[in-house]
């Protein structure tokens, strides 16, 4: 990632996330992820049960605040690729 890019992130407040490593996860696997959870009660669903995901959980394993504002109040819905606003469709509308 360039500097400007980084910097970007930073100023956005999500600066832990520069340091996590690049990641070769397919598009199509990440979608059927965030189709999977279940922001209501903080669930992923899978085939084998669900697991409770909690914001601290995630802040330990990726080295971040956990708390403070929210993606939405950051980043405008407008602005997203198309692409970005189908993997996000209507969870937007709960915040």
């Amino acid at each position: 990632m360039s500097e400007a890019k980084k910097t970007i992130v930073q100023e956005l407040g999500f600066g832990g996330l520069v340091h996590i490593p690049p990641m070769n996860v397919p598009h199509k696997l990440l979608k059927e992820l965030a189709n999977s959870f279940n922001l209501d009660k903080n669930k992923l669903n899978t085939r084998h049960g669900s697991l409770k995901i909690k914001p601290k959980k995630i802040g330990a394993a990726l080295s971040l605040n956990a708390s403070g504002d929210l993606f939405f109040e950051k980043v405008s819905f407008k602005e997203l690729s198309e692409e970005n606003k189908e993997i996000l469709g209507s969870s937007r509308k709960k915040y």
